[in-house]
């Protein structure tokens, strides 16, 4: 795909993924449409010619505004990046119904919904690419991030649904599988903290800006899935090749965290 001139809309743009996205499409001459709830820092994210939606994405009236205002000024959306999201720290069964309900609003049916929104005006022009920020943690579960694992992998499986049903009309879909992003990400978790450690190792760590020049080289070279940093990839054929051993390993190592911690 060639960027520029291309309409991208991106969730969860205020900070983090989001806003290093936003920076490295706009330098490639993409019009962005971005939404996260605070304005102030989507139109620092966006410059002056984005198209700002502040709300909360997890609000159906925040999503049709959002979808709206790209239409509405644009009169196409060619990329639709579904980035906003957040983790939990907490064991499966101690995880409320209520925190679990909202981790999945937020982390798959957001993104659901928005695509339920986009995709007939990508199939009525034959073209469009739908980017769903997942994780590394979609790929191989994570024992002290249990749920967002589970959510995230959804997201992945959604990716590789998209992409079949609407392989003839031109539509494509992209996943995203960051490592650990130095991001806020944990600050803002729903709910508790990582054991000390666990997520320490250089080998999977990456910057905001580094995960969005990877998700724009695979916009360039129509990637089906973006695993970043490289090093990620090891760990998902072993956890596909050899479920018993990764298993153990990340297990003794929640568990020797915690020990620790």
């Amino acid at each position: 795909m060639r960027i520029q001139g291309k309409v991208a809309v991106i969730t969860g743009a205020s900070q983090g993924i989001g806003a290093a996205c936003a920076a490295a499409l706009r330098e490639r001459g993409a019009r962005l449409v971005l939404t996260a709830r605070r304005k102030e820092k989507l139109e620092q994210a966006g410059g002056p010619e984005a198209v700002v939606v502040a709300g909360d994405i997890t609000e159906e009236q925040t999503r049709a505004r959002l979808v709206e205002a790209a239409l509405a000024n644009f009169g196409a959306i060619d990329i639709l990046i579904n980035n906003a999201g957040a983790g939990l720290y907490e064991r499966t069964w101690e995880t409320s119904p209520e925190r679990a309900r909202a981790l999945f609003e937020l982390n798959f049916f957001a993104p659901l919904d928005l695509i339920r929104r986009v995709v007939p005006h990508m199939r009525a022009r034959r073209s469009g690419v739908i980017v769903n920020i997942s994780s590394i943690a979609g790929k191989v579960t994570l024992p002290w991030l249990p749920l967002y694992s589970v959510s995230k992998s959804a997201l992945e499986a959604l990716s590789n649904a998209l992409r079949m049903e609407l392989m003839p009309e031109g539509v494509r879909a992209m996943t995203v599988c960051p490592g650990y992003v130095i991001t806020g990400f944990r600050e803002n978790a729903l709910t508790g903290r990582p054991p000390r450690g666990v997520e320490e190792s250089g080998a999977f760590r990456i910057t905001a800006r580094e995960c969005a020049a990877a998700v724009v080289r695979g916009l360039e070279r129509d990637a089906r899935t973006v695993v970043t940093p490289p090093a990620g990839w090891p760990l998902a054929w072993a956890a596909r090749l050899f479920p018993s051993l990764v298993e153990r390993r990340l297990s003794a190592m929640l568990h020797a965290a915690e020990d620790g911690s």
